[in-house]
């Protein structure tokens, strides 16, 4: 999507929503539950279980699985059924080093417009707002939500329709990864990154850029100890239920 030049201080050239179907709707539960870790990495994701959860029929929770599976969120295990996407830190590695290769490029190209319209750069300082905002409200999920949105839109901005068709199926992933790094590191500290971000942007400093984003995307990743985090959520849980 190309974002053209909106009024001051809105997302005027933005998309406007379309109403969720009720399989978004429960993608985007499986999804949140999941980056508040209400679900965990590796857990078996029991359709019936689901549909029982949210007042569904099945039918919309095996096409949410299915899209879900597509962008690999869920794994389909021969004899262990669908589960959630490990947080291993393989598995890991292999996604940001994509991220890194794309957001650079979309910084980039981002660069170049915004040095031609300062104006462009407003959707993505609007989110940064929100950002902020959640986190002075201390809403976590908020945060996750809204960090994705920002890298979205960076590549919105690049004006380059097939990176942000190949940066998008990563987004539910992101997502999640984000949900759970704000049970590690704190919310302000995390919305801070991406002040420094948008400002290499605004000055068009490239080498700036994408230092922070190698920072931003592989080195504080690597400083949060995933594994670690689920098996201790994991512990909890089962300690809640035999209590």
């Amino acid at each position: 999507m190309n974002i053209g030049k909106p009024s001051a201080g809105k997302r005027s050239d933005l998309a406007p929503l379309k109403s969720k179907t009720l399989v978004d709707q429960v993608v985007d539960a499986i999804v949140e539950a999941t980056a508040k870790g209400v679900f965990l990495p590796g857990d078996r994701i029991v359709e019936a279980e689901v549909a029982r959860s949210l007042n569904v029929s099945r039918i919309p929770v095996r096409e949410a699985l299915r899209l879900l599976e597509s962008q690999a969120v869920v794994v389909n295990e021969r004899y262990r059924g669908m589960r959630l996407m490990s947080v291993d830190i393989e598995g890991l590695e292999k996604i940001l080093k994509v991220r890194l290769v794309l957001e650079q490029f979309a910084g980039a190209e981002a660069m170049a417009r915004i040095a031609e319209d300062p104006d462009l750069i407003i959707p993505l300082q609007d989110i940064l707002n929100d950002m902020h905002a959640a986190a002075e409200k201390d809403d976590s999920f908020s945060v996750a939500r809204l960090d994705t949105d920002f890298h979205r839109c960076m590549c919105q901005l690049s004006g380059n329709e097939a990176l942000v068709r190949t940066w998008e199926p990563l987004s539910r992933q992101l997502t999640i990864i984000f949900g759970l790094a704000t049970l590690r590191k704190t919310l302000k500290d995390i919305v801070a990154e991406h002040d420094d971000v948008v400002a290499a942007l605004k000055i068009g400093d490239k080498a700036e850029f994408d230092r922070l984003m190698h920072i931003h995307i592989l080195e504080y990743t690597r400083a949060v100890d995933y594994e670690d985090l689920v098996r201790q959520l994991r512990d909890i849980e089962e300690g809640r239920r035999a209590g």
